[in-house]
């Protein structure tokens, strides 16, 4: 099986049964304390924003756990895919906010999942837990079967992928759920030395030199510039330009996408919105040649880290094999880290493009806890769907040969 360099592999946790979803928290010995002392479930984000809020700033979390990015997520996408937000405020005995979970739960079937929110759009799911303290197992578990018990619509399991195992040098306080490694690891490197000083990811020198022969092939056709938009007018035109070559990038392939649909869109525009000459929360980024946008991305910045999103290319021939992908996403590596970023990530899954800009990967893993009877059924069934993509996408054998089933089908 293939690890990624700088990750061992996650070793998985046998898949165990929880009982029905009671709605008080199990005792405690006498003189315990507890972490959680009250649960509250939103499905209306509006109710949850001021915890949401506070812990979006104390906790350690990435873009993904942002109302910047969930928000406009939710909106877009809550309604089509039948997901009903389940947003879960954890409050010490003081009534002060210490967690926050943003589940939604949709129907699979016979079956109620409740899964993070973000879909295939986020990278890096986790809760935000506040650092200084320090929850028990118990307390945890607890609140996850309370949590069940009072959702507006009761999920029968919690299937919670592509967590991190630690973040911010902080562990993932929801390993004590059953849990396997991910199918895939997140890519991602820092943008400053050790002496804090900016310094953003370097290419082999046989890489970098070729990347400057293709800039000044690109030089040729017209001047080349970075731009960052500010305005209506740009975010727009960024867009167009990114959903026409990655429409016309997936048609050549005869890959099915998700990019055609309308709130995939929907999407985007809202959390790319810009507000008084800032960029919005998803930071737009094109290249250009002259007039013409020749490569594209979408990110977002939170907590001292870029985590990219998507991105398209021109595929003309003639800009193609100037690789204008990553002409760009050198310069806003560059960009990033001359104002003050620490670190960037690439997103989850394999590209050759990723081994050559990342120096780290940070090992995922998926947890699925049943609460329902129903639910430890389809739990049995989930870990070994799970499982089997995993060891799949691992293989440094099988997944190519998926890839090219996949391709010509």
């Amino acid at each position: 099986m293939h690890v990624p360099r700088g990750v061992s592999e996650y070793a998985p946790r046998p898949l165990a049964m929880a009982a029905s979803a009671p709605a008080a928290f199990a005792p405690r010995r006498a003189g315990g304390t507890r972490s959680i002392g009250r649960i509250e479930v939103f499905d209306d984000p509006a109710k949850a924003e001021e915890p949401w809020a506070a812990l979006e700033a104390a906790c350690p979390g990435s873009f993904y756990q942002s109302r910047g990015f969930l928000l406009p997520w939710i909106s877009a996408y809550a309604a089509p895919l039948g997901i009903t937000p389940m947003l879960v405020v954890a409050r010490n005995s003081e009534g002060a906010p210490v967690a926050m979970l943003p589940f939604g739960v949709r129907r699979r079937g016979a079956v109620h999942v409740a899964e993070y929110l973000g879909g295939k759009d986020s990278n890096a799911n986790m809760g935000l837990f506040l650092p200084d303290v320090d929850f028990a197992r118990d307390d945890l578990a607890s609140m996850m079967r309370a949590a069940a018990a009072k959702a507006p619509v009761k999920p029968d399991l919690f299937l919670l992928t592509n967590q991190p195992v630690g973040w911010e040098n902080a562990r993932n306080v929801l390993d004590f759920i059953s849990h396997q490694g991910s199918p895939s690891f997140l890519h991602g490197g820092p943008l400053r030395d050790d002496a804090g000083s900016p310094a953003p990811p370097k290419l082999s020198k046989d890489a970098a030199k070729k990347l400057r022969s293709k800039r000044r092939k690109l030089e040729a056709l017209g001047p080349v510039d970075h731009v960052v938009a500010r305005d209506g007018a740009s975010a727009k035109r960024i867009l167009d330009a990114f959903f026409e070559q990655k429409l016309a990038r997936f048609k050549e392939k005869r890959i099915d996408s998700e990019f055609d649909k309308p709130e995939t869109r929907a999407f985007l525009e809202a959390a790319s919105a810009t507000r008084a000459g800032a960029p919005g929360p998803v930071e737009l980024h094109a290249l250009m040649v002259g007039e013409r946008i020749v490569a594209t991305y979408a990110g977002g910045v939170h907590r001292g880290r870029m985590h990219f999103m998507v991105n398209s290319f021109d595929a003309d021939p003639e800009i193609a094999r100037s690789s204008p992908g990553d002409l760009l996403l050198q310069s806003i590596l560059e960009q990033k880290s001359a104002e003050g970023l620490e670190a960037f990530d690439l997103g989850i899954g394999e590209a050759r493009y990723k081994d050559s800009w990342c120096g780290q990967t940070v090992a995922m893993f998926d947890s699925i806890m049943p609460v329902t009877p129903l639910g430890r059924v389809a739990a049995t069934f989930e870990s070994l769907r799970l499982n089997v993509k995993r060891r799949l996408k691992q293989s440094e054998t099988a997944w190519p040969l998926v890839q090219k089933l996949l391709g010509r089908r």
